[in-house]
């Protein structure tokens, strides 16, 4: 009998059946598992939402359909490298005893990192009610602080555990599917079809489904993020990280702009500077101040994630008698300045904070400007203090190289740093550093050294204790039953706050010094919203004995990023501005504004509006109830659309061109003599030759 005839009656066994080659079943079962854990993560923050989401199963198809395509589409990428792999490797290698071990821990690790995504994606939306985004990524910069802080606030060790348990168990599983891939040669023409296949699957997908289409069916931010993917999220905000305004964003001509911001930008005290209009040279304003100089220290104390939501001055008719504040300090210190009842951060992480207050700059896309590489000499509040013989401090607990914060304010005016290696080593400290009242005393002390100098001092100060995992030393208050442990700890940072007044009341420099206390941003993103305007709701508490109004109370609409000009106009101080901001003690109500940046998108707010410039291009205006959050989607194409979503661009593409250029750090002192001479209303030219040498490039 022929050879071929006793073959051909022999029962086809699983290694010799027709089909995909043994070694790409591994791609297809990874993809498969890349998609089902999409999904089911898909699914379980649904549930979790639930609550949030709108109570519609055509809602809810729309999620799980289109999250469905995308999460193909993510899949299809992510397995290109196994491919290449599976089909470029000889079968002599492919049969080797070491490229075996490889392959299981390849598939292992594989397993692992998907499964631990997973998981920590859970955890990130529980706290940013998103998908990976912008933070995430800030995040990976800096893994000391928030490795440590992982640790600490979740049980980190057992869920480590538990995921490594479960891909032991899955790559055991494997064993038999692993071994079958080895029982028959993969010729090279069917593993090259193979690889050719794969590049066609990616080249449709490529032409035929576009990611973001697919996330944003909905106005609804909440079921936007639902049906996004992590993986792409967190691509998309790496690839976003340092991009030009000009690449993504709507544009206007230049010179177009540059009138309107000049508009935007006056103020009563101000007087413009008109530049080489059609150079690359930059509006300035001549900031003359009709007070007397006042030689007044300046105190500006950023408190984390102190968001208005819980400051009981803000709602006074939710607790009449005050005996359920969180922050009874804070309230009782409010009867005793001024505060802005409708103040916005620019945006929800700390270093947004540090930018609006120090530069007055818009929240540009992308990286702040306190981590962007040469972002050194530019125009801030501690530079201008420090050209007027001030002292300037910043105190912080944490080490200040995270965000980059230390080495941004060592380069722009901060003439000295107090940071975590300067307090003792058993002081009560987190992932994040010290507590709020290891920080405020040292502030105290380094305060009373400057106060002997005789020149005033500018300290900022940046608390840390009112943030995951929520801790604070014992002794200091006793946690109320019914509370969580976020709110007992905002009822600490309360504490440590007035702890902090009393002793500063009984210093001598008390009387004449300037204390901001602010908010840096919400304690989370919440809401449906595309710009979930409660996260970003912050106090601005002012208290100046003798130099403000006690127990005022200022309804304009205003923004971090004017805290920096508001605070020069109460010292007295005239100066060439290059300030974004407005000195909110002189500005109409109608003229309040705020700017934000949320992951992708800017935004201005205005008058009960708001224009969200997004990605590719995209402007849209809406409609903002203030008590609900919620957004209106408005007619764009009215003239009162076009006249915000024009200003929101001459804001964000200035800011960004000047950054860029170099325009936001001259110093020309040459003008100084001239800006001090111009009348009001009257204008200085300055040729593109003068400011040519004080450029500082980025």
């Amino acid at each position: 009998m022929h050879p071929s005839a006793a073959s051909a009656r022999l029962p086809l066994t699983r290694s010799t059946r027709p089909g995909l080659p043994a070694r790409f079943r591994i791609a297809v079962g990874l993809g498969l598992f890349f998609v089902v854990l999409a999904t089911l993560t898909r699914l379980a923050l649904v549930v979790a939402g639930r609550g949030e989401l709108p109570h519609s199963i055509a809602t809810l198809g729309r999620i799980f359909a289109a999250g469905a395509l995308l999460d193909l589409w993510v899949a299809a990428w992510c397995l290109l490298p196994w491919v290449l792999y599976l089909a470029l490797l000889p079968e002599r290698w492919w049969q080797a005893r070491w490229q075996r071990v490889a392959l299981a821990a390849g598939l292992a690790c594989t397993l692992f990192g998907a499964l631990f995504s997973a998981v920590a994606e859970w955890f990130f939306f529980e706290e940013f009610d998103s998908r990976f985004n912008f933070v995430a990524v800030d995040y990976l910069l800096y893994p000391t602080e928030v490795v440590t802080n992982i640790w600490q606030s979740y049980p980190t060790g057992r869920i480590l555990t538990a995921l490594a348990a479960l891909v032991l168990g899955l790559t055991f599983a494997l064993r038999r599917p692993l071994a079958r891939a080895w029982e028959r040669p993969t010729p090279f023409r069917e593993r090259f079809a193979l690889l050719l296949a794969h590049a066609g699957i990616l080249a449709v997908l490529a032409l035929s489904v576009s990611p973001r289409p697919l996330v944003e069916h909905s106005p609804d931010r909440l079921v936007r993020e639902l049906t996004s993917n992590g993986t792409y999220a967190f691509g998309e905000a790496l690839l976003g990280l340092d991009a030009p305004y000009d690449g993504f964003y709507a544009t206007r001509d230049e010179t177009r702009t540059h009138e309107r911001l000049e508009v935007l930008l006056a103020e009563a005290a101000s007087t413009p500077v008109a530049l080489a209009p059609n150079s690359s040279a930059r509006a300035i304003r001549a900031i003359q101040t009709i007070a007397p100089e006042h030689p007044w220290n300046v105190v500006l104390l950023l408190e984390e994630s102190l968001g208005a939501e819980f400051i009981g001055a803000l709602h006074p008719g939710q607790d009449p008698d005050g005996d359920l504040s969180l922050t009874p300090e804070f309230d009782a210190l409010a009867r005793e300045g001024t505060l802005f009842t409708q103040a916005y951060a620019t945006g929800n992480r700390t270093i947004r904070a540090i930018e609006a207050t120090t530069s007055s700059l818009p929240p540009l896309p992308g990286a702040p400007i306190v981590s962007r590489r040469g972002a050194e000499d530019l125009f801030t509040l501690p530079g201008v203090l420090g050209q007027n013989g001030y002292q300037t401090l910043f105190v912080y607990g944490g080490r200040a190289l995270f965000d980059g914060m230390g080495p941004y304010l060592s380069a722009n005016g901060v003439q000295r740093i107090v940071e975590q290696s300067d307090f003792p080593a058993d002081e009560f400290r987190t992932a994040w550093g010290v507590s709020d009242q290891a920080i405020l005393d040292r502030a105290l002390t380094e305060m009373d050294a400057m106060e002997q100098t005789g020149k005033p001092f500018f300290t900022m100060i940046l608390s840390v204790s009112n943030h995951r995992p929520y801790a604070y030393p014992p002794g200091t208050i006793e946690p109320l039953p019914g509370l969580k442990r976020r709110q007992n700890v905002v009822r600490y940072a309360d504490w440590a706050i007035g702890r902090f007044f009393r002793a500063a009341r009984e210093k001598s420099y008390y009387d004449h010094t300037l204390f901001v206390v602010m908010g840096d941003h919400g304690a989370r993103v919440y809401g449906a919203a595309t710009i979930p305007l409660g996260s970003y709701e912050v106090p601005i508490l002012m208290v100046a004995p003798g130099l403000l109004p006690e127990g005022a109370r200022i309804d304009t609409l205003a923004s971090s990023l004017d805290v920096p000009p508001t605070i020069l106009a109460l010292l007295g101080l005239s100066y060439p501005s290059r300030f974004f901001g407005h000195d909110l003690l002189h500005t109409r109500p109608e003229d309040g504004r705020a700017l934000l940046v949320h992951n992708g998108d800017i935004a201005l707010m205005r008058n009960g509006r708001i224009a969200i410039l997004g990605l590719h291009q995209q402007e849209d205006v809406f409609e903002v109830d203030r008590k609900s959050g919620e957004f209106l989607r408005a007619d764009a194409s009215t003239p009162l659309s076009r006249e915000l979503v024009d200003d929101a661009i001459a804001y964000f593409q200035s800011a960004d061109h000047l950054v860029r250029s170099g325009g936001y750090g001259l110093d020309v002192p040459e003008l100084a003599p001239r800006l001090a001479a111009v009348p009001p209303g009257g204008l200085l030219l300055a040729t593109r030759a003068e400011l040519a040498p004080h450029k500082h490039a980025l």
